[in-house]
C-alpha cells in the first residue's frame, strides 16, 4: 500500500476560510457587476455558458462511472428512454410509449423515429440492445449502471422502432433506472472505434442536445450545440438548445470558484461551501440554488467484517457516542439538516423508518465496558488486554470536501471523550479504491444519490460489495435484509413498497450498520443573467437544454 498522507488541520482550514469570506465580502460589495436589473425577454440563442466544477472527472462514461458528477454533466450529451417526474410518474422521451407484462418481467418500448446520434447513425432498437448488453457485460466493469439495470436478461429487437426488454424477475425501479443518464445511449459505432469511453471527447457520441466536441484535459472541456437536436422529453419545447457551447472549468479550490463567479469569469459554480452561501446571497447579480438531496445522507459505515464492528454492540456504542445533530447544526450553521433516517426524505416517499442511533454517551460507555474496554492508558483512551481501542476512518483527499473533513474531526473529538481513538487516514496517490475494496478500514463515510428506495440495495445488499460494482460500505451480509430488499424490487404497488422499505430502514437502523450524519443539499450558484437552468432531481448540476443568457 502507498504511504498515507494526513490531511492538514481542518481547524486551521476553517480559520483561513472565515478570513477569506470576510475578504470576499469586502471585495464583492465594491466591484460586483450589477445584473439584477437586466430586463426579461424571450430566450435568445447563442453564447457560451461557463461552469466551474470542483473536481476533475475520472471517467466520462456514465455506463461505467459511479460518480454523481459524470451523469450530471453527460445528461447533456446522452438521452434516455423516459424522463422521471418529481411525483414518481414518467414522460415519453426516446420511447414514445411503453407497456409492462402482467408478471412485470417484460417491458415493450415503442421508440421515437428520426432520432440520430451525433455521428449521424440512427437511434433504434438495435442501439438499445447493444447499450444494455454492454452495461451487463463483465468487460465493461460498470460500477453503478450494472446495479441500476437490475435483473436484465436480454433485449429483443422486434423491429427498428420496437425494443422488448426481458428481465429475470419483476423489478419495480426499472422505469426509474432507464430514466437516468447512466442508462443513456452511446452510438454503437463508438463501441467498435473506441475501447475506452472514459476519456471524454469526440468519442462520447450520444443523441443529446450537446456534442462533446473536444478532448477533455485536466483543466476542463467543452460541449457544443447539436444542430440536429429535435427530440426533448414530451412537455418540452422542440428544437435545438439555445447555447452555442458550454465550457466546463475544473477549479478544485472553493474560494477560487467563488471568486470566479463573483468576478463574472464564470456563470455557474457547483459544490458551494456552507461558509460561502451567506456571502453569495448578499451579492447583487448572483443567485444560490439549493436542492433537496436524494438517496442516502452522508453516513459513516461500520466495517461489519472485522473487529470491533463485527459486533453490533460496538456499532451501537459508537452510534450513541456522538451528538451528530448538534455537530451538524454547529458546523453547517443550520444550513444542513441532521439525518433522521438511513434514507433521505426526497427518496423515502413515505417509507421513512426510525433511526435508533440517538445520542446517549452513558449507554455507550456501559456497552464498551461490557465488551471489555475497561482500562485506560496514559492519554485516556480505553484499553482491553493492554491494547488501545483505535479505529480508522479512511478517505481520499483528492475528492473529499473540506467541510466533510471538518465534520470527521468533530466525530474524532466526540469519540475521544468516550475513550475511543479515531484515526483519520487520508489515502491518496490512486490507492484509495484498492484499500477500500479490500476492506482495510474500520469506517468509511459517503453519501449516495438516487431517486428510488432501491438505492438501499446498492448500499446494503449482500451482492453489492464494492468489488461487485455496488457501494456496500458496511460490507453487510444479511440474508433477512436481502429478502426484504428483493421483496421491494418485486412489488409494483407503491403503497406496499413504502411499507416494505419502512421495514428495510428499521432493520438497517436496528442493526447499526451505519451512522447517518447529515443531509447535505445540492448547492450551486449562478449569475442571474443565466436563465432557464433546469434542475432535475437526480442531477448535482443543472440540465442545459433550455438554458440561455441575457445580454448585459
Amino acid at each position: 500500500m502507498q504511504s498515507v498522507r494526513v490531511y492538514p488541520s481542518p481547524r486551521r482550514g476553517l480559520a483561513r476560510a472565515a478570513a477569506a469570506a470576510v475578504l470576499w465580502a469586502a471585495l464583492t460589495s465594491a466591484c460586483a457587476p450589477i445584473e439584477d436589473q437586466i430586463s426579461d425577454g424571450p430566450p435568445r440563442s447563442g453564447g457560451t455558458l461557463r461552469i466551474a466544477i470542483g473536481a476533475a472527472i475520472d471517467c466520462f462514461d456514465p455506463q461505467v462511472s459511479p460518480s454523481d458528477e459524470t451523469p450530471a454533466i453527460m445528461r447533456n450529451v446522452y438521452d434516455s428512454l423516459v424522463k422521471a417526474q418529481p411525483d414518481g410518474s414518467f414522460r415519453p422521451w426516446l420511447a414514445t410509449s411503453w407497456s409492462v407484462s402482467p408478471d412485470g418481467t417484460v417491458y415493450t418500448f415503442r421508440l421515437r423515429t428520426g432520432v440520430t446520434f451525433h455521428d449521424g447513425t440512427p437511434f433504434d432498437a438495435q442501439a438499445v440492445k447493444q447499450n444494455f448488453d454492454r452495461i451487463v457485460a463483465p468487460r465493461t466493469a460498470s460500477q453503478y449502471a450494472r446495479t441500476l439495470i437490475g435483473p436484465y436478461r436480454f433485449t429483443e429487437v422486434v423491429r427498428p422502432d420496437v425494443a422488448v426488454v426481458h428481465l429475470r424477475e419483476p423489478y419495480s425501479p426499472f422505469l426509474q433506472a432507464v430514466s437516468t443518464a447512466n442508462l443513456g445511449f452511446h452510438s454503437p459505432a463508438s463501441f467498435a472505434a473506441h475501447e475506452n469511453l472514459c476519456a471524454g471527447g469526440p468519442q462520447q457520441v450520444g443523441t443529446g442536445p450537446f456534442i462533446f466536441a473536444q478532448r477533455a484535459t485536466a483543466e476542463g472541456f467543452r460541449l457544443t450545440r447539436n444542430p440536429a437536436y429535435d427530440w426533448p422529453p414530451v412537455g418540452k419545447r422542440r428544437g435545438t438548445a439555445y447555447l452555442d457551447e458550454v465550457e466546463y472549468r475544473v477549479l478544485p479550490e472553493s474560494s477560487t470558484r467563488v471568486g470566479s463567479l463573483v468576478s463574472a469569469d464564470v456563470d455557474v459554480i457547483d459544490q458551494v461551501a456552507t461558509t460561502d452561501i451567506d456571502t453569495l446571497e448578499t451579492i447583487r447579480g448572483v443567485a444560490v440554488h439549493r436542492a433537496e438531496p436524494t438517496g442516502i445522507p452522508y453516513t459513516y459505515f461500520f466495517n461489519t467484517t472485522r473487529s470491533p464492528f463485527n459486533d453490533v454492540r460496538a456499532r451501537t456504542a459508537i452510534s450513541q457516542a456522538a451528538d451528530l445533530n448538534t455537530l451538524t447544526s454547529s458546523i453547517f450553521q443550520g444550513k444542513y439538516r441532521p439525518a433522521q433516517s438511513p434514507l433521505n426524505a426526497a427518496t423515502a416517499r413515505g417509507s421513512n423508518g426510525h433511526f435508533t442511533g440517538s445520542y446517549d454517551p452513558a449507554s455507550a460507555g456501559r456497552i464498551l465496558d461490557e465488551l471489555g474496554y475497561t482500562g485506560r492508558d496514559g492519554e485516556g483512551y480505553r484499553t482491553k488486554a493492554g491494547e488501545r481501542l483505535t479505529v480508522s476512518l479512511i478517505y481520499d483527499p483528492t475528492y473529499q470536501r473540506p467541510e466533510r473533513v471538518v465534520f470527521d474531526t468533530g466525530l474524532q473529538d466526540a469519540l475521544r471523550k468516550l475513550g475511543v481513538r479515531l484515526e483519520l487516514v487520508a489515502i491518496g496517490n490512486g490507492s484509495y479504491i484498492q484499500v477500500r475494496n479490500a476492506g482495510a478500514y474500520d469506517l468509511v463515510g459517503f453519501g449516495w444519490s438516487g431517486d428510488d428506495p432501491d438505492i438501499l440495495r446498492t448500499i446494503y445488499g449482500s451482492g453489492q460489495q464494492f468489488t461487485d460494482g455496488g457501494a456496500n460500505g458496511a460490507r453487510v451480509h444479511d440474508p433477512g435484509l436481502d429478502a426484504l430488499l428483493r421483496e421491494g424490487l418485486r412489488t409494483l404497488d407503491p403503497a406496499v413498497r413504502s411499507q416494505i422499505y419502512r421495514g428495510v430502514l428499521d432493520k438497517i437502523s436496528e442493526s447499526a450498520y451505519g451512522m447517518p450524519a447529515y443531509a447535505a443539499p445540492v448547492v450551486t450558484a449562478y449569475r442571474k443573467r443565466v436563465r432557464g437552468l433546469d434542475y432535475w432531481s437526480d442531477n448535482v448540476l443543472p440540465v442545459l437544454y433550455d438554458t440561455w443568457t441575457q445580454s448585459s
